[in-house]
C-alpha cells in the first residue's frame, strides 16, 4: 500500500515508511475528560509521498527518530482538518526495521521527488 491509496475511513492493514519528523508530545484532554499524550509523527514511503500518523497515549512514539524506517501495522486513516492522518488501531503498532534502501532519504523530500 501507498500513502496515495489511503482514503479517509479506510483501514490501513501494513505500511512501510520512513519517518521524516516526530513532534513534541502535547497533553490533550479528551471528550470524556480524560488526559492523555499525542504525538505526531510525519512520514514518507517510497513514492516520497508524506502523511501524519497520529500516536496516542503517554510514552507512544518515544522511540521514533527521523530516518528511521518503521512497518505500522493495523492503521486507519481519518479526515482531521482538511488532511488524511494515520492512527492506530487497537492492536496496531508500529515497529523500527532495518533500512533496505527502498524509501528515498529525507533529504529527498527537499528536492521535490
Amino acid at each position: 500500500m501507498r500513502i496515495s491509496d489511503i482514503q479517509a475511513g479506510q483501514n490501513v492493514p501494513e505500511i512501510t515508511v520512513r519517518v521524516v519528523s516526530v513532534s513534541p508530545p502535547r497533553i490533550i484532554t479528551t471528550r470524556g475528560g480524560r488526559k492523555t499524550q499525542l504525538r505526531e509523527v510525519l512520514v514518507m514511503d517510497s513514492s516520497g509521498a508524506t502523511i501524519v500518523l497520529s500516536l496516542w497515549g503517554f510514552g507512544s512514539g518515544d522511540e521514533l527518530k527521523g530516518g528511521q524506517i518503521v512497518k505500522i501495522t493495523d492503521g486507519w486513516a481519518k479526515e482531521w482538518q482538511g488532511k488524511i492522518q494515520l492512527s492506530l488501531g487497537r492492536a496496531g503498532k508500529v515497529d523500527v526495521i532495518p533500512d533496505d534502501g527502498s524509501i528515498p532519504p529525507i533529504s529527498d523530500l527537499s528536492k521535490g521527488r
